[in-house]
């Protein structure tokens, strides 16, 4: 089992990843899958990411934020 570190890490990169405008809604265990949400301002504008623990599918969700947000230049 991952450690109580490695989850806040996972969400913390959830967090990174966020377009404006949204925020991490939460993390369900369904059976053997955990699912990670994150919701935006829209009713239907929403990004999830699944594992087999709560920071695999945080960090799933991660990358799909972070596709979705394209490259970012500053």
């Amino acid at each position: 089992m991952p450690s109580l570190g490695a989850l806040t890490q996972a969400w913390t990169a959830a967090e990174a990843a966020l377009p404006l405008g949204s925020h991490v809604a939460g993390v369900w265990r369904f059976d053997d899958t955990w699912i990670g949400l994150a919701e935006g301002p829209a009713f239907d504008d929403y990004g999830s990411g699944a594992g087999r623990f709560a920071e695999q599918a945080l960090h799933r969700l991660s990358d799909r934020l972070r596709e979705r947000r394209g490259v970012q230049s500053g």
